[in-house]
């Protein structure tokens, strides 16, 4: 059985890649479950609560990671069909430079706004600026990590989310036994992603010696990208904002054990996000060669099916169990919530791969309003109905179905070709 499941792996390259990314991720998606873990049991609710509103900033600065990642992918895969090594070479160094310079100019202007962000979330504001350097090394990051998706490096890809998730861990683990508190938790963070893009780096260090041939794609990214940062910015937003808004209005303690519960339906996001980095790359050749492609996409829901329904079995079954040996006993209250989160975690799995299904087929600006509308939406029924955290919840899966049930009319009337 081993054997035969094995070799059906090797023979199909889109499950063996899947698989493959998936393993990284998951590894890396436990070290980055430990930090939180660690640093619940250290930190405590009202701290734990601070850190989660700062980790909301940072999954929105991971818009620009995905964002720009994707965007490399995607001409990198359009130059290897090309078999332009030279263009590529050139867009390589091009970008380095580019990225350093816009880089450094958004973290001194975070710097200058870290104080107006401490007051509205009621945090240090030394953590504010501490989280303002992840910014930096998101944006160098997602040079490297786009290569190798879009060359379909997977393994290296793996590796190197896998090396970010425990360098974060550990340093983070140091720095907060040193005193160092939330801002010590958040300062392993951008050690871990510093490191990851050094490394990066290093693995294409060839190109900086390689000959280069000038060409537009470096323009066509920005373009591009710019679409592509709206999608991913009203998606992360989608799945953030409830966070800072329970900050705003609840209790440190209140607002403390809705991060957990963000953290453990998180474990369902991420297990499945390898699916669409997968997919979107061999969407995209496809869809320019012509051929068709929305198979990729049930094999890709089937696959996130497949990892999402024994995480809601535990959740539902064994919530005591769940939540006790990962955050403790002092997070008992989140109990009977987190099955209800799972649902709304799972709808929105599936509303990021609709999103990274029609993004791999070209722009489409209807497609992007809708996404801030619901966007808009969701930030008016959360200011209106926000007595408790099982109403926000609630909102947040009817919200999420009707979401989904668009994104699945939409794709029915899409041409498979």
């Amino acid at each position: 059985m081993i054997k035969k499941t094995l070799n059906l792996i090797k023979g199909n390259p889109f499950l063996q890649d899947n698989v493959i990314l998936f393993l990284g991720l998951f590894v890396a998606g436990i070290g980055g479950f430990i930090y939180h873990f660690v640093m619940g049991r250290l930190l405590g609710p009202g701290d734990y609560g601070s850190l989660g509103a700062l980790l909301s900033l940072a999954y929105i600065f991971l818009i620009i990671l995905n964002t720009t990642q994707m965007g490399i992918a995607d001409i990198i895969t359009r130059l290897t069909l090309e078999k332009a090594e030279k263009k590529i070479a050139y867009l390589f160094r091009k970008l380095l430079k580019e990225f350093l310079l816009i880089g450094i100019v958004f973290l001194l202007l975070f710097i200058a706004l870290s104080s107006l962000i401490a007051g509205y979330l009621h945090v240090n504001s030394l953590s504010v600026v501490v989280i303002s350097f992840a910014l930096l090394f998101i944006l160098l990051l997602s040079l490297p990590r786009g290569m190798m998706q879009g060359l379909q490096r997977f393994t290296l890809l793996s590796s190197s989310n896998i090396l970010e998730s425990f360098v974060k861990l550990l340093a983070a683990v140091l720095f907060v036994f040193l005193g160092y508190g939330v801002a010590g938790a958040i300062g392993g963070i951008v050690f871990g992603y510093a490191l990851a893009f050094l490394i990066g780096i290093y693995h294409f260090r060839s190109l900086f010696k390689a000959q280069q041939e000038h060409h537009i794609f470096a323009r066509r990214l920005y373009d591009h990208t710019f679409y592509l940062g709206l999608v991913l910015t009203s998606l992360t937003l989608y799945y953030t904002l409830d966070v800072l808004i329970v900050k705003h209005f609840f209790d440190a303690t209140q607002a403390g054990y809705y991060a957990a519960l963000a953290i453990l339906s998180k474990i369902i996001f991420f297990g499945t996000s390898s699916i669409g980095q997968v997919m979107f790359p061999k969407v995209v050749a496809l869809h320019a060669q012509r051929k068709p492609h929305k198979h990729l996409f049930y094999k890709s829901c089937l696959l996130a099916l497949l990892f999402i329904f024994p995480v809601l079995f535990f959740y539902f079954v064994f919530p005591n169990f769940v939540v006790t040996l990962l955050f403790g006993p002092q997070f008992l209250e989140i109990v009977p919530l987190l099955g209800l989160f799972g649902v709304y975690m799972t709808l929105f799995c599936l509303v990021y791969l609709f999103s990274y299904y029609f993004v791999s087929l070209g722009k489409n600006w209807m497609f992007l309003l809708l996404l801030f509308f619901f966007n808009i939406l969701e930030v008016y029924l959360l200011y209106e109905f926000h007595e408790s955290l099982s109403q926000v919840i609630t909102l947040l899966i009817a919200l999420s179905l009707i979401f989904l049930i668009i994104l699945y009319i939409k794709f029915m009337r899409t041409k498979d070709a």
